[in-house]
């Protein structure tokens, strides 16, 4: 027969003796133990006895706290408090609280019937002697190995990085399911840290996101026939909250709970770890890095920046807005953005701004689906891959509000966004802002990612390693090897200013490889425009070769100009080495450097880093 004693303030203790081995706690009237105080709901929880052994089972979505600690399951011994809403159930053992605790041995089976009683309250419990078999349990296998498990994780060194091994847990007992640990973003997104999560990732209100982090709670999210659990890491070192998310079935759900719990625990106490590992995302990131500098080659600081942008924006599902003069490239950083997306490559679709009739363009875009913006057109094969809107401030501005709905109603339904949304622009896309020409709503939805793609001019000095990968990479195309380049053309194409930006380095190169045979050096020459001339000076022309200056009879024209021309072909030789050139042209560095001023020569000095 147990004892259970129901704790009253400001009274006796309310006691019941029941012999049943099945006992039902709640608020209705049904129950064995009625409890009816705020929180307890109409049937809460059941106590069962096997032998000598007393357990609990928790009501599905009901909370139990048994010695300050949340549990839905779980022995009983002498003496445990179990919190059911506002009430507290003190576990008192058979009979009496004083018990004798007699240890079988490692063979011995106690078996012990009790007759079936009806519960009665008999007040406050005193008096007589019981007696108690301690009796010896096992785990469940799956919880006894995850927690040996999570232990063999955190004891490793301070140093040690936690993710692997985490991902290794995730993997072993989450196999036929999907667990990630994960941080909530600014749009209230969960951004994975951790994963073995390939499905769709689930949305909640921003105010279930705050009811969590109240503490000592947690969610179960019915999603259909999924069920998932989201347990909160009470960090507090991140800013942004993290949680740990796991996919769990019906016949699972309680060692599921026990073993999530727990590792949310051990994550907060060692989240610093977390936060300083250097995997965070894995070998995806080692692999992406590798790519983005293969496919946007240079040691620029412009270059750099840009390939950090890529990178972030590759990871992340908020849109992104392409900003550059045209030919800069702009296009190309958006289809190596959906190749390095973590789940794969991503299929590109590009439509491109222009003005026109705006029924067709419309069309074209969304096609004819009533009530649904992304349900036809280009935006409807675009699903699941990647939407290019080229040239954006082209667009009517009506298409460009219905752009900007259409958008917004794809990243706040659902799960998330079912299209990559990016989108490419002039230079200067808040001076476009304002000049009317770009919908201020829609350039706020791309803040999130706002990537300059530099001009050449900014970036001088990778041209060397761009152009040796663009020999490589389109001789590949047009199936042939390549020995090599001249020095004389390497240097044609450093000198020329390529207003056309990259479109016009590729095509040039192009026509090089092309006119070389096959397992020749690449030889020619660009044609080189000279600078500028000042400011006011109407008469003076531009003069590409000496042979142009010797047909002006200006000697005002003509020795400048050759003066320009043999200081600059000694730099290109000399490789921009100032104190050689001027031994060279019989002048001192002083004199050289004033002349280099005087004619806007440049100093060559990036051809050294080849």
């Amino acid at each position: 027969m147990v004892t259970l004693a129901i704790e009253r303030s400001g009274s006796a203790d309310l006691t019941y003796q029941i012999g049943k081995d099945t006992i039902s706690i709640g608020a209705a009237s049904q129950n064995d133990i009625v409890i009816r105080s705020p929180g307890v709901a109409p049937r809460h929880l059941v106590i069962q006895r096997n032998g000598d052994v007393f357990t609990f089972l928790v009501e599905r979505r009901q909370i139990v706290v048994l010695n300050g600690e949340r549990r839905s399951r779980g022995v009983l011994r002498v003496g445990d408090r179990l919190r059911i809403g506002t009430a507290v159930v003190i576990f008192k053992g058979f009979e009496s609280d004083e018990i004798e605790v007699d240890t079988p041995a490692p063979d011995q089976v106690v078996e012990q019937e009790s007759p079936p009683l009806e519960a009665a309250p008999v007040g406050r419990t005193g008096g007589g002697r019981g007696r108690a078999e301690l009796v010896l349990y096992s785990e469940p296998s799956r919880i006894a190995q995850a927690r040996r498990k999570m232990v063999e994780i955190f004891r490793s060194g301070v140093q040690a990085d936690l993710l692997p091994p985490l991902r290794g847990l995730f993997e072993a007992f989450f196999k036929d399911r999907q667990i990630m640990l994960a941080w909530i973003d600014e749009q209230g997104r969960f951004q994975p840290i951790a994963s073995a999560w390939s499905g769709e990732v689930p949305r909640l209100p921003a105010r279930t996101f705050d009811e969590l982090g109240r503490g000592g709670r947690f969610a179960h999210l019915h999603l259909g026939g999924r069920q998932v659990l989201i347990y909160p890491i009470d960090h507090g070192a991140l800013q942004a909250p993290a949680f740990l998310v796991a996919e769990t079935q019906p016949e699972a759900i309680n060692d599921d709970e026990l073993i999530v719990a727990e590792l949310a625990r051990m994550l907060a106490i060692h989240w610093e770890r977390v936060e300083q590992s250097g995997s965070l995302y894995g070998p995806w990131e080692v692999e992406a890095r590798r790519t983005a500098e293969q496919r946007l080659p240079g040691t620029s600081h412009a270059i750099r920046v840009l390939r950090d942008g890529v990178l972030l924006a590759a990871r992340s599902p908020h849109p992104v807005l392409l900003c550059g003069v045209p030919g800069s490239g702009r296009m190309t950083c958006a289809a190596l953005i959906g190749s390095l997306h973590p789940t794969g490559p991503l299929q590109v679709h590009v439509f491109q701004g222009r003005d026109g009739d705006l029924t067709a363009l419309r069309g074209e875009l969304f096609g004819s689906t009533a009530g649904d913006p992304l349900g036809g057109g280009l935006v409807g094969r675009a699903r699941g891959g990647v939407m290019v809107a080229r040239d954006i401030h082209r667009l009517p501005a009506s298409l460009q509000r219905e752009m900007t709905a259409a958008i917004r109603y794809d990243i706040e339904g659902g799960y998330g966004p079912s299209v990559r949304w990016m989108a490419t622009t002039g230079e200067d896309a808040l001076s476009l802002v304002n000049e009317g020409l770009l919908d201020s709503e829609l350039f706020n939805l791309f803040q999130k990612h706002l990537t300059r793609v530099p001009s050449l001019h900014e970036r001088r000095e990778d041209l060397p390693l761009l152009i040796v990968g663009l020999l490589d990479s389109l001789a590949a195309e047009q199936g042939k090897r390549v020995r090599g380049i001249e020095l004389d053309t390497l240097n044609s194409l450093l000198l020329h200013p390529f207003a056309g930006e990259m479109a016009e380095l590729v095509a040039e190169v192009r026509r090089l490889v092309s006119a070389t045979p096959d397992g020749e050096m690449v030889r020619g020459r660009v044609p080189i425009a000279a600078p500028a001339r000042a400011a006011g000076d109407e008469e003076a022309e531009d003069f590409a070769s000496g042979a142009d200056l010797l047909a002006v009879d200006d000697l005002k024209v003509v020795i400048p100009g050759i003066e320009r021309i043999v200081i600059d072909r000694v730099l290109r030789r000399t490789k921009g080495n100032q104190s050689k050139a001027a031994r060279i042209l019989n002048l001192s560095r002083g004199a050289l450097i004033a002349k280099m001023k005087e004619y806007s020569i440049p100093d060559y000095r990036y051809l050294r880093r080849r």
